[in-house]
């Protein structure tokens, strides 16, 4: 687990390491296209922060809302 807020003062991400590497279980994005700009956002700059700490780590993100996604350069950051 690992404290990630920003749309959320108290948000975390679950990581979980599975035979086809890791998966992200965050609320640090709606879907796999947006928005990119979370519009009830607590702290954007913090969330900017741990979307990018998050993609360093996992290859698969399963959003707040939506689909699981691979990221890409298009994920918002």
């Amino acid at each position: 687990m690992m404290e990630t807020p920003g749309h959320t003062p108290q948000d975390i991400t679950t990581m979980v390491s599975t035979s086809e590497g890791i998966v992200a279980f965050t609320h640090l994005w709606w879907s796999a296209s947006g928005p990119a700009e979370d519009p009830l956002a607590s702290d954007p700059s913090a969330l900017h922060r741990n979307r990018a700490r998050v993609l360093e780590i996992a290859g698969l993100i399963v959003p707040g809302h939506g689909a699981p996604f691979k990221p890409s350069a298009e994920t918002p950051r």
